[in-house]
């Protein structure tokens, strides 16, 4: 094996040199501090050097500095950073609710006492930011969903532009779409933010429309979830529904269809079995009776086989009705294909059962054939020896 002396000694004087030390996070902005930015960035905006584009790291925290956008604002933590490239960390705030049976929000959350957000399953939850939000008029922000929560069966309503102007707290809807509850801790990055330059100059201002809770002040402002949320619940008309997920009630509907249709194939089956069994006894008692009584007889086994057959008939036709329901209830999933993600989730599971509930249905149908068949087979072979006996 070949050493290369100078390589060896700069390998090891590299190996020998100290790491730099990642820098503790330190909050550069606080709530507080935030506040007097804002305050005083309504007052007296001036112009900033940044470009009119999604801003990187560097811009990010100029704008935060000059007008307090977003506070607490941390930098450093190395890999744990809340600040990446182009994008701010925001985390669990103070409070969060979700709407039961009651049309008014239920506390979950409480930042005082809890260490971690428990987001049950098949539900929607919503979360308060831990942010505050003074946002300029040459700013706009959005917010996604942090990946790692994605990928858990987490989904929130994404991509809404949060204004320029917008002060308060973000309220977060988060859609629990497994069947497992979900555990956050308070101290796990939530959402990512996004900042993004408008073409407005910052030392001017905006008069279009203002968010609903815009500056100047913190009075305007959108700082109560709880309040926001009592207001959405409240309809045009001055109705109050509950925000809630439609997945259970979902479930429980198409528990309850799938059980009456499992129901009702186990009913045709056994009205089909009774009914070739009977029909096999009579024929079998009409054969006989036709050798001992006659033409007499005849009329009699007739009258029986019209009967049984037109039992078979309305059986028939309740089979093939039920059939035709089990279509509609196939084609009702199948519209769910392209309806929200919550709803799509529950298709696969739903169409196996309906599928084998058809395939239920399909073998009734055809044992009704088979009887039927069997019906019409005595028949012409009692008809035939009445003919003999006639003459």
């Amino acid at each position: 094996m070949i050493f290369n002396k100078a390589s060896g000694q700069r390998a090891k004087a590299a190996s020998s040199a100290p790491t730099e030390a990642v820098k503790p996070e330190t909050e550069l902005v606080s709530r507080a501090q935030g506040k007097l930015l804002a305050d005083a960035w309504v007052k007296k905006p001036r112009d900033l050097d940044i470009s009119d584009t999604l801003l990187n790291s560097k811009d990010i925290r100029a704008v935060v500095e000059a007008t307090g956008v977003v506070s607490p604002f941390f930098v450093g933590g190395g890999s744990k950073s809340r600040l990446k490239k182009a994008a701010y960390e925001g985390r669990i705030g103070t409070r969060a609710y979700i709407f039961r049976d009651a049309n008014a929000p239920e506390r979950i959350f409480d930042d005082a006492k809890d260490d971690a957000l428990l987001v049950p399953s098949n539900s929607i939850v919503f979360v308060e930011s831990d942010l505050d939000f003074r946002i300029p008029d040459f700013v706009a922000l959005r917010f996604n969903l942090q990946i790692q929560h994605v990928h858990r069966g987490l989904l929130l309503g994404t991509g809404p532009l949060v204004d320029p102007g917008f002060w308060g707290k973000l309220c977060i809807p988060l859609h629990n779409l497994t069947d497992q509850d979900y555990l956050i801790p308070k101290s796990v990055g939530l959402i990512w933010l996004e900042f993004t330059k408008t073409t407005l100059a910052p030392s001017e201002r905006d008069d279009a429309r203002a968010p609903l809770a815009s500056m100047p002040s913190d009075e305007n402002g959108h700082w109560d979830i709880e309040k926001f949320l009592n207001k959405a619940a409240t309809q045009f008309n001055g109705n109050k529904v509950p925000i809630k997920s439609s997945l259970p009630t979902m479930l429980r509907a198409a528990n309850i269809s799938v059980e009456k249709s499992a129901q009702d194939a186990k009913s045709a089956l056994a009205e089909a079995e009774k009914l070739k069994n009977m029909n096999f006894i009579a024929m079998v008692a009409a054969a006989v009776g036709l050798c001992a009584l006659g033409l007499t007889a005849s009329g009699f086994l007739f009258t029986l086989l019209n009967r049984n057959e037109d039992i078979a008939v309305r059986l028939q036709a309740s089979t093939e009705a039920a059939t035709r329901s089990i279509d509609g209830h196939i084609q009702d999933v199948a519209r769910y294909q392209t309806a929200p993600a919550e709803k799509a989730l529950i298709v696969p599971a739903l169409r196996a059962e309906v599928e084998r509930q058809r395939r239920d249905l399909d073998e009734t149908r055809q044992e009704l054939v088979r009887t039927r068949k069997d019906v019409e087979e005595l028949k012409a072979r009692l008809a035939a020896e009445s003919l003999r006996n006639s003459k």
